[in-house]
This record gives C-alpha cells, structure tokens and sequence, in this order.
C-alpha cells in the first residue's frame, strides 16, 4: 500500500502547469489558492500577457511560480507554447485563469490517462451553478457560423464512451492535459490561431496521427467562463478570424490552388 502510494505521489509531482493572465490577476487569485492545496505539483508557469496591476499576497510565496512578463501581448497558442520550453516534467496541464478545482484532480486526471491510454484528456466543466457545460464536441464544419448565429443548441459528442471516460473529437482549452512528449510530439499549437479554434486545431492534428481524446465523466472542475465574443466585438472578430484559418486549413474549397 505504501509502495503505491509513492507511486502516486511521484506521478504527480512531474506536472507543470501553464496560465496566461490576460489582466485578469485577480480574477485568477482564487485558482491560484486552489493549486497552494496541490502541494506536488512541480512548477506553474504563469504568463502575465499585458501590463496590468499585480498586488501579490503573502502565501504565493508557497507555489512554485515561474514568472514570465511579455513585452508585447500575445495569442493563446504562442503563450503556452512559450511556457513549455520551460517544462522538464513528465506532464503539461494548460489552465484558463477562470477554473476553480480540487487538489486531487491532477492525480486522478493523470491515473486516468494512463489507465485509458488517451493523450489529450480533461475534466467534466461544470458552471458555479453547477450545471454542466458542453466540453465533449465535435469539430466544426461549415454549419458552425450558422449554428452560432441562431443560437442552435449543442449537443455533447461522443463516437465511444465507458463508465469513466467520453471519447470525443476535441474538448476545451480551459484545461487541457498533456504528455510532454505528445505535446512535443504536437508541436505544440498552431500560432497562426491568435484567439480561440487553439484548441479545436491541435485537437483534430492529434486525432489525424491516431491520438485518443477524452473527458472524464466523474472528475469535474468549475469554469466561470467569459464568453466575450458573445458581446465583445474585438473577440468577436477573433472568433471569425479564427475559423476562416480553420477552414482554410482543413476544407479544400477555402484554401483554392
């Protein structure tokens, strides 16, 4: 039992986590008290992509913070990408600043992975009303503007399912866990994606080389999301801009020769 129990603890520990703040110091503040409870995780990569003001409370002293300030802001991909030339761990967690989780989600997230041989795995999303968000999804085709535009309700994908796991096309980036290796493997995201379809794009390039994609179905964690491009004309645009590069990479008619 002991012996096990090592094992467990030593899987753990070889995780390093990336987050991006996006002005969003304070929105993070509570993530933050929720990985001081992970005391084994290795390293948090934390981004700070525009200059805003970052009033440090005495205990982020206790978490193993390498800091990174950027000159110029920059896109979803090209941060984390950036923040994993600094991993040496075995594993490579991308965490939004909006996430609120338990200290054994990590552990049990990696188990998982192990056990269902799945690459890029992540939790259940629930909203802190605690109803559950979509995160198992299809990829998007040439309907998805459409769909977006009335509205039309998702539903959760899945192509094969067991009792812990959904296999799935691709699920969010608000969490996202790696190998090293596979996210190497990867090459990590494609930069040309500034905001949003990240996710979306590295998901469809490792289904395209035999990778398995997955959401738990009993570890959850809470996502506030802010879904500004529902109301944000700037992420708006990016949202569009976004799946025109989608589209032209991976349907023939928008990339003619």
């Amino acid at each position: 039992m002991g012996s096990r129990t090592h094992l467990k603890m030593r899987t753990f520990k070889n995780i390093t986590i990336s987050i991006v703040s996006h002005g969003q110091f304070d929105l993070l503040i509570p993530l933050l008290q929720d990985l001081r409870s992970c005391k084994l995780i290795t390293k948090i990569i934390l981004t700070i992509n525009i200059r805003e003001e970052i009033k440090k409370p005495k205990w982020i002293l206790d978490l193993p913070i390498f800091w990174v300030y950027n000159k110029s802001s920059k896109g979803f991909g090209s941060n984390h990408n950036h923040a994993f030339k600094f991993c040496q761990t075995k594993y490579f967690c991308i965490l939004n600043p909006d996430i609120r989780l338990n200290q054994k989600i990590f552990l049990n997230l990696i188990l998982l992975k192990e056990k269902e041989k799945i690459n890029i795995i992540g939790p259940s999303i629930i909203n802190e009303n605690n109803k559950k968000s979509i995160n198992s999804r299809k990829f998007p085709g040439l309907f998805f503007l459409f769909s977006r535009a009335f509205s039309i309700t998702r539903k959760e994908f899945f192509y094969k399912q067991n009792a812990d796991i959904l296999f799935t096309d691709w699920i969010g980036g608000m969490f996202l866990l790696f190998s090293s290796t596979d996210f190497k493997k990867l090459s990590g995201f494609d930069e040309n994606f500034f905001l949003y379809f990240e996710d979306v794009d590295i998901c469809k390039r490792a289904k395209e080389i035999g990778f398995k994609i997955g959401q738990s179905k009993n570890y959850e964690v809470v996502h506030d999301a802010q879904r500004r491009s529902y109301y944000d004309i700037m992420h708006f645009i990016y949202h569009m801009k976004s799946y025109y590069i989608y589209l032209k990479k991976y349907f023939s008619f928008a990339n003619p020769r």
